[in-house]
């Protein structure tokens, strides 16, 4: 393990760590440099009125925090000095001057603006969470990729996925030496997405620190999402438009500074306060036209623009510092009550097809013919009847159901 170098904050020492692509975790506050001062909302409102007022700030659920809370409600740990301005001045270098934006942001594949929170009137993007007091923005930030990948890929805004940030964070980043104190990077995460997976909402609930005691839920591997690929983005904010479009959702890190937790509308650029921390969110959009990339974060509704904002382009290091491509996201769990909507076969073997309501459609599989032909004599006979049924969803594909 590397060596740390410590000093003296407000009431307690915190340390120095080496890069993010280091194999350790530090604490979030990462060296002396940083030198945090509370939010200065009067500091903020004039510098705003000075610049033309680019964004709308305000009382947040963050600004009646004190310094260490809000300090928690973060969880990258940062990068050395140098590094940052490094990230700063590339992300500033790919956004400078409309022509150089032009050619660097814009994708070859993607138009001038995506949001998937409306995509035809249709919207992809699951609920605004909390995480509290606990450096876990990466589990959030990661899960909410996954959740909105998920639907997207499926064509189906009707999923309502919710996985479990507490099995991410508390198990799998426990494994990897992450805490609520140290945070975690999002590659790792996507790493035990992809080795082992994490399971619902409902099997290991969410709470700041786990102060409830929730448990993970034995029968986990049965309900249980995978990310069979993922990829890296960083530094590449055309590939980053083209994924959005293509997946519908993207996960970023990014450096806060402490005008940004009084941040309420608007395109945030960045004008006044030192260095906060590092953050994790879920990249759910752009907009050429704003020059802005759009996200959902994890402060509650009561902060940003109920829970989302809008980032300039080549601010914070918002393109440069860590950015995850979730290629696609399998499920493996039981559907619930759901209705028929639709039936398909021809005279293939086994290939035969039911369209599940807010799943879409999903191939019936059986181990022989006899099997398959009964559960679709069942699915045939519950959408005949009206009559829901609970089927077993291993990614796609129908492998056991019981009609009500």
């Amino acid at each position: 393990m590397k060596e740390l170098v410590g000093f003296r904050g407000p009431g307690r020492t915190v340390c120095a760590w080496p890069p993010h692509d280091s194999p350790g975790f530090g604490v979030i506050m990462a060296d002396p440099s940083t030198n945090r001062t509370p939010v200065d909302l009067d500091r903020i409102r004039t510098e705003l009125a000075a610049q033309g007022h680019p964004w709308i700030m305000g009382e947040t659920t963050m600004t009646i925090l004190g310094e260490d809370q809000r300090g928690q409600r973060l969880g990258v740990p940062l990068p050395r000095e140098n590094e940052r301005r490094q990230l700063e001045s590339q992300a500033k270098t790919l956004a400078a001057g409309q022509a150089a934006r032009a050619s660097a942001v814009a994708g070859a594949g993607a138009g001038a603006q995506f949001d998937g929170r409306d995509v035809g009137g249709a919207n992809f993007v699951t609920p605004v969470k909390d995480q509290g007091d606990c450096g876990c923005c990466v589990a959030f930030g990661v899960v909410g990729t996954m959740e909105t990948v998920a639907a997207y890929t499926r064509g189906q805004p009707g999923l309502q996925l919710d996985l479990s940030e507490a099995h991410l964070f508390y198990t799998h980043g426990k494994n990897d030496n992450a805490n609520c104190d140290t945070g975690w990077m999002p590659d790792r995460a996507l790493k035990a997405c992809h080795d082992v997976g994490i399971t619902y909402e409902n099997y290991f609930p969410y709470s700041p620190r786990n102060r409830t005691g929730a448990v993970l839920n034995a029968d986990w591997p049965n309900r249980l999402a995978t990310v069979p690929s993922s990829s890296d983005l960083t530094g590449n904010p055309a590939a980053m438009k083209e994924q959005l479009t293509a997946r519908g959702a993207l996960v970023a890190c990014f450096l806060v500074y402490q005008d940004f937790f009084a941040y309420r509308s608007g395109v945030y650029r960045h004008v006044t306060g030192d260095l906060a921390g590092g953050h994790c969110v879920t990249l759910v959009g752009y907009d050429d036209n704003q020059g802005c990339w759009i996200a959902k974060n994890s402060w509650s509704t009561g902060w940003g623009d109920n829970g989302f904002f809008r980032i300039g382009y080549g601010e914070c290091g918002i393109e440069t510092w860590q950015v995850e491509q979730v290629g696609a996201v399998n499920l493996r769990a039981w559907t619930g009550s759901t209705p028929v909507l639709g039936l398909w076969s021809n005279d293939s073997d086994r290939n035969t097809w039911a369209y599940l309501q807010n799943l879409g459609w999903l191939h019936l599989a059986g181990d022989d013919e006899v099997m398959n032909k009964a559960m679709l004599v069942e699915l045939i006979a519950a959408k005949q009847g009206g009559r829901p049924v609970n089927a077993f969803n291993s990614n796609g594909t129908i492998i056991e159901t019981y009609v009500f």
